[in-house]
């Protein structure tokens, strides 16, 4: 018997190394790229083929101006008992057999590695199929072949390749998107913002638009990095490979940066680095600092209508009066959207599914009453499992929270559902509907509707301001928001840059209203940007926090007297600082980031921007601590955000604090009985004088 076990395997050696497939081994000193097939076949986790009619085909993309070397698919895949001698396992590319390998029924689970071909892949679809064709032996035992298959399990497949990125031949904004997600690294992509000439209010506005529509193309967090251009083109030393770019008036550019024809109004274009030949410079400018932020508006506001080209003359035609609020799962109050706008002609949606998921995004600090929900006007496809047909059940989820649930008519049928608005949440939002006997399809042309709203919350609160950019961005605009650059410095600058990318992202906004100022404002809501040693301690006049040079102290926010005291921080050692208080003017609100050492700005705000740090703010306070994490609490009191001159103020107040209810009840039913007893007194006392009489 082991005889016969060690010369099976040698046969399957021998003949996967004659047919062309390679041990897993065999790999290239380069990490090669490992793709599951299951990202290749929408998450199917297993196929069955049966001998001599199945074939499995699967189609693998290479990327655009990309080419992949070193390529090769592992398979592991089960036999089943009657797989005849001679059976073989064939793989091919594009209709050429590139590997095989022969089934052995002794030794129903197998793997093994084919290469794909000898010669590099260029960017373009490669179908890969894969047969199971019997062998001779099979002619003469038809019957036992009849039910022999072999099972591919996709999950434990993939595909192994080295990629290398290759010069793009012509420039395209079309393409920018592609470039910056090939750019990124775990989620982040660096990005060097280099200004020309004297560095002003207008071009650091300039970089703010600039950085922002980049960070609404790109799921990816922004690391940026400010430097002052000099005047011979130098990149940074051949390490950046993805885009750059470039802030300042023509007349400061120096001649490598120079288009071939000249500039006379506000323009954006897209060039090679030359130093690096992978690299993309990303170049705003104009005559002077006005054109600069007009160009870089336009580039982040009109994120549809960009040309085809390379270079973008921004005009007095180009610009449109309404702005474009992205990215595309993005809804606001008072508003109908449909499903096709909202996830986009390739949702998955549209494909028949047990459980359907409907993400969007909603605008932070909104309030509504009890009874205003979201509307949903569906058009769904229903396919029921079983014969014959019986009414699948759906049932709604919103976040997690169990809604309701119905029984579908199997074919097309319109519905119609609502969700309270209490079950919603600022940022992302998540309605799930789970199918039980069956399968839907929801149309392109269904809709939501969100309830109009009022805007009232409860702060500070850091997570509001993370996840929607509350309370300085409202309904997508930063009208009242000033970006505060508390000293004229590139670490200071690569700060501000960077925490404002995030919230654009945050807010779905490129926040065209917003100001950049080096003085200290004075109205409106303020993300202020500094150090201990360059902040004006009346800065945190409002705020229950007071820094010291050793670390920071709190004030206790259960005493509610006008002296309250100062308590000591145990977390002194902390290097950097996000809170979130009141302005020292009236009715706004600051979000003011400080670090203890000016030289730290840049990379504290690379470290708070991060997924780890940024989804984890709460509370007023967020700090820094020695191992460098971001930690985040509650130490000052709340206060209520909104307009107290409306009576919805009183309705979200009650709701906020349902005591007040109980004791508005209790002194009506005072006020009724106190005046009933007055009323019955006076009475009695009229009686005593009739009587008299």
């Amino acid at each position: 018997m082991k005889r016969k076990y060690i010369a099976a395997l040698c046969t399957t050696g021998i003949a996967s190394l004659w047919l062309g497939v390679l041990p897993a081994v065999a790999q290239t000193q380069a990490v090669p790229v490992s793709l599951p097939l299951t990202a290749l076949t929408q998450g199917k986790k297993v196929v069955v083929l049966h001998s001599g009619h199945d074939t499995a085909q699967v189609t693998w993309k290479v990327k655009p101006h990309c080419k992949a070397e070193n390529a090769s698919l592992q398979i592991r895949y089960l036999t089943s008992p009657d797989t005849t001698a001679g059976t073989q396992l064939i793989v091919s590319v594009a209709h050429k057999i590139v590997g095989a390998v022969p089934l052995n029924s002794r030794l129903p689970r197998g793997s093994f590695t084919v290469l794909l071909g000898h010669h590099p892949f260029s960017t373009g679809a490669y179908p890969i199929q894969i047969r199971a064709i019997p062998g001779d032996a099979a002619s003469s035992a038809k019957a036992t072949t009849a039910g022999a298959w072999t099972q591919l399990d996709y999950s434990a497949s993939q595909i192994r390749y080295t990629p290398e990125r290759i010069p793009w031949k012509h420039l395209n904004f079309t393409h920018l998107p592609m470039i910056l997600s090939e750019t990124a690294l775990k989620g982040v992509l660096p990005l060097p913002v280099q200004f020309y000439g004297a560095t002003n209010p207008g071009l650091l506005n300039a970089a703010q638009e600039a950085v922002a529509g980049l960070a609404l193309r790109t799921n990816n967090s922004l690391h940026v990095d400010a430097q002052m251009g000099s005047p011979v083109r130098a990149s940074a030393k051949g390490t950046n490979l993805g885009v750059s770019v470039v802030i300042g008036e023509s007349s400061e550019l120096p001649p490598g940066l120079q288009p071939q024809s000249p500039i006379t109004a506000p323009t954006v274009y897209l060039m090679h680095d030359p130093a690096n030949p992978l690299g993309v410079t990303l170049v705003f400018t104009g005559t002077n600092s006005a054109q600069v932020l007009e160009a870089a508006r336009a580039f982040a506001i009109n994120r549809k209508l960009l040309p085809l080209g390379h270079r973008w003359n921004v005009t007095g035609s180009d610009q449109i009066t309404g702005m474009y609020f992205g990215p595309k799962n993005a809804a606001y109050p008072n508003q109908v959207i449909s499903l096709g706008a909202l996830q986009g002609i390739h949702s998955p949606l549209s494909h028949p599914h047990g459980t359907a998921v409907i993400n969007f995004w909603m605008p932070g600090g909104l309030f509504a009453s009890r009874q205003s929900n979201l509307k949903m006007k569906l058009t769904m496809a229903t396919e029921p499992l079983h014969t014959p047909a019986i009414h699948p059940l759906i049932t709604v989820m919103a976040n997690h929270h169990w809604i309701s649930n119905w029984k579908l008519t199997p074919g097309v049928a319109n519905y119609q559902t609502t969700i309270p608005f209490s079950a919603l949440v600022g940022g992302e939002n998540h309605i799930t509907f789970d199918i039980a006997g069956g399968k839907v399809t929801v149309f392109p042309n269904s809709t939501l509707e969100l309830p109009n709203t009022h805007r009232y919350a409860v702060l500070p609160n850091l997570g509001l301001f993370a996840h929607t950019g509350f309370p300085l961005v409202t309904n997508g605009a930063g009208r009242d928001l000033s970006v505060w650059y508390s000293e004229r410095a590139l670490t200071n600058w690569s700060a501000g840059l960077t925490l404002f990318s995030k919230l654009a992202q945050a807010a779905h906004s490129p926040l065209p209203d917003a100001q950049a100022t080096f003085s200290r404002p004075t109205q409106g809501n303020v993300l202020a940007i500094g150090s201990v040693t360059n902040m004006p301690a009346s800065w945190l006049g409002k705020s229950p926090i007071r820094l010291r040079d050793n670390g920071i102290e709190w004030q206790l926010a259960t005493r509610h007297g006008q002296q309250k005291p100062w308590m000591g921080a145990t977390h002194s050692p902390a290097s950097a600082f996000l809170m979130e208080s009141h302005t020292p003017y009236q009715g706004h609100v600051a979000v003011t980031f400080l670090t203890t050492n000016p030289q730290n700005l840049k990379s504290a705000a690379w470290v708070l921007t991060s997924a780890a740090s940024w989804n984890t703010l709460q509370g007023d306070l967020a700090w820094k601590n020695t191992q460098g994490i971001y930690q985040s609490t509650m130490v000052g009191s709340h206060f209520m955000y909104g307009n107290r001159h409306s009576g919805w103020f009183w309705i979200f107040l009650f709701s906020v604090r349902p005591w007040l209810w109980v004791f508005t009840g209790m002194a009506a039913v005072l006020f009724a009985t106190l005046t009933v007893w007055i009323f019955t007194v006076r009475k009695k006392a009229q009686w005593r004088a009739e009587e008299a009489l």
